[in-house]
């Protein structure tokens, strides 16, 4: 077997070892004494050294398993946590990174051996030592106690018992021992829990394979690598090693439970394994107690046992081509309901099979759509160590509260929002919250507060970034904005305070006295507008100077397909989506008042702007306006960008439709208010209008 088919399953697993120990020693900065977290933290450095090893990934091991000897001696209360041993181990953690980012680009560590960090660690090591007495009086009574576990392990926990043996393997057993070998036997555990059981059992075989030779598995290679097994298998092995070594190298191995073993006596294999009609009836016992036992098992999971291994890992390209393949269909659908439409007196049956698809191409899309659906927590839980480094790095004591982790985003959407989400909370930290002595003067708490907000909002998430800091100063950003020659003085005595806001999203617009590597080289808010609204999302900003920001980003739940309002414009279908459609109304022509030039209407004691969509797309007006223009009346679609709302004026409703939602592609060059295509049930292309970008 190849071991690189197991990288990917390495790699994932890895990350999700990191991120368990940047939370975990999060934690335990602020609760030195928390055991628990200690236990946790020192659990995930062994597993992430057993991985690394199996792997052979030398470096990467090596440092880990450093990493392991210091949490095994605080386990031990030989060391105390301070602020030093927090800091080293988050350099660990950033070590490993990098070992993991080659490993995911090339499929190898790297030549980088992080000597530094591991001196400092041994050197932690060597003053736990130097002050605390010998540890080997401790740690031999740990080595009898596991040997007397072992061989008081009850024998339906040692399943190679009754492993028939043929006579060439009893041969062989037979020749290594004379020549000075050991024979082990064992049964190798696998958590419950684990998703993965052949990959778990195959770095045990590759484990093993350099300590020694296996002659006998049960179930047989195939059947493990088929995953035709229960959560554990047995092997007779022969080796030089000692028993405690070939036990180690299969329990450093994730997600193994245990490993019965033991020093096997051939004699006595040869003895239970002779076939006599007693050894018989025992084996029919013994397969007698094991269904016994295998009933035992299911029933309680009936009475409410957590069920176990429910889910798998898809690569997101096959959901991909599983979305691209409802997209089809839905097109398909829309095709026929179209076709029904236009047939006159068509069969009453045929047209309840046409609704029946399309109940089920509904729920089909719903359900591809809830596989898609990723949590945010897994782009967010990053950024509480983020904010930890910028507190030292900037000198600011701050905290970082976030709620609504569980909130879910489609996995495309997910894969984008990390970078725009970090300049965010980087902005708040460095330009938001005051110095921590200026926070006193002010009479505000001394730790300063970054919260970060996510929740579901109709067929939108909005995630709040929010500080409570010093606010933005408008007049400054005038100011700003007047010397770069962004806006005149006129322009800025007319601006309101949220426009001028807006000009921080202005590229190479920076309010920064001085740059540092944190912010300030007006690079950030520009390219967070310009991603979010490439999601088909809109980002604005609410501040108050002296009490601080929030920065308010509304995504929408999918990219692919949704619902949308269908317009006649001018003679041509258009697509404006219903996420962003507050209402219809008809609006009487005499009710367009103008300000500043621009037409408005006031719909029920709110001013809005209106767009007439036929002269921004640039297209001839419809043959009655000019003749009705006096007493016709308009037809308005309201819409909404954060609080911010602007009327379309289009010719006709065609109704609402799901539709899927088609890149133009890098060749046609259209207008930004253009987010792509779609294919209607006639065939027949209609472009679907970013309303975000009108408003």
């Amino acid at each position: 077997m190849d071991l690189s088919q197991y990288l990917e399953i390495f790699i994932d697993e890895t990350k999700e070892h990191i991120q368990t120990l940047n939370d975990q020693v999060l934690i335990l900065e602020a609760e030195p004494d928390n055991i628990d977290t200690v236990n946790e933290i020192f659990r995930a450095a062994h597993s992430l050294k057993g991985m690394a090893g199996t792997m052979g990934f030398k470096r990467m091991q090596r440092l880990t398993h450093d990493m392991e000897n210091v949490f095994s001696e605080v386990r031990n209360g030989k060391i105390n946590v301070n602020a030093d041993i927090v800091d080293v181990v988050f350099k660990c953690l950033d070590c490993i990174e990098g070992y993991l980012a080659n490993i995911t680009e090339s499929g190898d560590e790297g030549t980088e051996d992080n000597e530094d960090v591991i001196k400092v660690l041994n050197d932690v090591l060597a003053q736990s030592e130097s002050v605390g007495s010998a540890p080997a009086p401790k740690e031999e009574p740990k080595a009898v106690e596991k040997q007397e576990a072992k061989s008081d392990a009850p024998d339906d926990r040692k399943k190679y018992l009754s492993i028939p043996i043929a006579d060439f393997e009893k041969n062989a057993m037979q020749e290594a021992k004379e020549k000075g070998m050991h024979i082990y036997a064992t049964t190798v555990y696998i958590q419950e829990s684990c998703l993965l059981k052949a990959a778990r059992a195959f770095l045990v075989f590759k484990g093993l394979e350099n300590k020694g030779e296996i002659i006998k598995s049960v179930p047989s290679v195939q059947d493990i690598e088929d995953e035709r097994f229960e959560f554990d298998f047995s092997m007779f092995i022969i080796s030089e090693k000692s028993l405690e070594e070939i036990k180690g190298i299969i329990e450093n191995v994730s997600e193994i439970e245990e490993a019965v073993i033991e020093e096997f006596d051939i004699p006595d294999v040869v003895e239970e394994t002779t076939p006599k009609a007693e050894e018989n009836d025992s084996k029919k016992e013994t397969k007698e107690q094991k269904t016994e036992k295998k009933d035992e098992k299911k029933a309680p999971a009936k009475a409410g046992k957590p069920v176990v291994n429910r889910s798998v890992r898809v690569d997101i390209e096959k959901l991909d081509d599983l979305m691209n393949l409802v997209s089809e269909l839905i097109i398909a659908k829309n095709g026929l309901v179209s076709v029904t439409g236009v047939m006159a007196g068509s069969d009453q049956s045929f047209n309840e099979q046409i609704e029946y698809l399309e109940r089920i191409t509904t729920n089909l899309h719903e359900s591809v759509m809830k596989v898609r659906m990723v949590p945010i927590e897994s782009v967010v839980n990053r950024f509480p160590r983020m904010i930890r480094d910028l507190s030292k790095k900037l000198n600011k004591e701050m905290e970082l509260i976030m709620t609504g982790e569980d909130t879910e985003l489609d996995r495309t959407v997910i894969d984008e929002i990390g970078d725009p989400l970090m300049h965010m909370l980087r902005n708040s930290a460095d330009h938001g919250l005051e110095d921590t002595i200026d926070r006193l003067k002010l009479g505000k708490p001394k730790v300063g507060t970054i919260r970060l907000d996510a929740y579901q909002d109709g067929n939108n998430v909005t995630i709040e970034v929010s500080d409570d800091g010093a606010g933005i100063d408008v007049e400054k950003i005038k100011a700003k904005a007047i010397e770069k020659g962004t806006i005149t003085e006129e322009q800025a005595e007319f601006m309101s305070d949220k426009e001028a806001v807006d000009l921080l999203f202005m590229p190479s617009f920076s309010t920064a006295e001085k740059i540092t590597d944190v912010s300030g080289r007006g690079v950030g808010l520009d390219v967070v507008k310009n991603k979010i609204e490439g999601l088909g999302g809109d980002v604005e900003v609410s501040t108050k100077l002296g009490e601080g920001t929030t920065f308010i980003v509304r995504l929408p739940l999918t990219l692919a397909i949704i619902q949308a309002l269908m317009v006649d414009i001018s003679g041509e279908k258009y697509a404006l989506p219903l996420n962003s459609i507050v209402t219809v109304e008809e609006i009487p022509s005499d009710e367009i008042k103008y300000v500043h030039t621009k037409e408005v209407i006031n719909l029920r004691g709110t001013v809005i702007p209106i767009v007439r969509l036929n002269e921004v797309l640039d297209l001839e007006p419809a043959e009655k306006d000019p003749e009705l223009e006096d007493d016709d009346s308009l037809i308005v679609v309201i819409v909404k960008k954060g609080d911010k709302q602007a009327g379309l004026v289009i010719d006709n409703l065609l109704g609402q439709q799901e539709i899927v939602i088609k890149p133009l592609g890098k060749f046609i060059r259209v207008p930004k208010m253009i987010s792509g295509a779609t294919i209607l049930g006639n065939g027949e292309v209609a472009l679907i209008i970013d309303s975000n970008t009108l408003v």
